[in-house]
């Protein structure tokens, strides 16, 4: 049976509340950064929804004919639409099928569920075709739409939506769960800086042995900004490893900090600490300005990686402004 994460607990509770008032949504959109669990609250209130006997907290009974079809991934009024490769966008063709899907008749005369993942993944086409189903909502449907970064998806899709917020935890919620995990042996506070607080993100820090990679990135970050490095080259390298996702969060968390240690020698907020005097250092000839306007190209590139330009290309046209800040330092920008 799916279970919801120890820091789902308010958004689950508003949900059941508005099923048990009979005014559930027909469209929500779970919304947070990566590393929240939303596909498995996600996938969790899928399965209650096509329970027919869930226990007082609205959650799926785990035993019935539903769940266990569900459980199987065989249940006919489920749909899960997916990219047909991890990082490739999801096509028109795959959001037409939601569209057919929904003119067959319920299996058991109860609910149909579809759940999009993720959202974002979607080129235009496949996104105007959703856009198409939302405007004119079956009877006895419920359309879940997940995604990390709501501002790329349409205005129209987003408003035609309920929108269910995954924000970081409090942070001795997630340090205790990360705690009680037998795979995160590493420093608790730190995996949560690291992961601005995103727990899942914090435990496959340590499942990929992301923290030691990490430093192995940053060294060759360092020298790109220092004028050590071939910007070019290095870029091709990480592409070659399939590492520009990677890439592109740690650059961003690394100039986050740069910024903060320039607007202030002892910021409250650090999430890459132990690096901070070497961050400082590379981060104070260029100043803050400089420094928020590549920030802003950080994350222009992560949000076009799911699109159809090229990832090398984009990691070398963001290498080269780096670059630059060894020899333009407090230049404008």
């Amino acid at each position: 049976m799916s279970t919801i994460y120890p820091w789902q607990r308010h958004q689950w509770s508003l949900l059941s509340g508005a099923w048990r008032q009979g005014r559930f949504p027909h469209a929500l959109m779970l919304s947070g950064m990566s590393g929240m669990g939303k596909g498995r609250f996600a996938s969790a209130l899928a399965q209650a929804l096509l329970c027919r006997y869930r226990d007082s907290e609205e959650f799926a009974c785990g035993r019935c004919t539903a769940c266990r079809q569900f459980e199987s991934g065989v249940h006919p009024d489920f749909l899960r639409v997916v990219p047909e490769q991890e990082g490739k966008p999801i096509k028109v063709d795959r959001v037409r099928g939601v569209g057919e899907f929904l003119t067959l008749k319920s299996y058991d005369e109860g609910g149909r569920v579809v759940l999009l993942a993720p959202a974002e993944a979607m080129n235009s086409a496949a996104a105007n075709s959703l856009l198409k189903i939302l405007e004119e909502p079956v009877l006895g449907t419920v359309l879940i739409l997940v995604t990390s970064r709501p501002g790329m998806l349409l205005a129209t899709i987003r408003s035609r939506c309920q929108q269910i917020g995954f924000p970081p935890p409090q942070r001795a919620v997630a340090r205790q769960w990360l705690q009680e995990q037998p795979a995160a042996n590493h420093d608790a506070e730190l995996l949560l800086e690291l992961s601005a607080g995103a727990p899942l993100r914090a435990l496959q820090l340590v499942a990929e042995g992301v923290l030691e990679q990490r430093l192995e990135l940053f060294e060759l970050f360092e020298q790109i900004v220092e004028g050590r490095a071939d910007p070019v080259a290095v870029a091709e390298q990480w592409s070659q490893q399939k590492r520009v996702s990677e890439v592109l969060f740690w650059i961003d968390s690394w100039l986050m900090d740069m910024i903060r240690l320039t607007c202030s020698r002892q910021p409250p907020l650090l999430a890459n600490r132990d690096l901070a005097e070497r961050l400082l250092r590379l981060g104070r000839p260029a100043g803050s300005k400089r420094l928020l306007a590549l920030r802003e190209r950080v994350v222009k590139a992560a949000r076009y990686l799911h699109g159809s330009l090229n990832p090398q290309l984009l990691l070398e046209d963001l290498l080269i402004s780096l670059s630059a800040l060894a020899r333009h330092g407090n230049t404008s920008y």
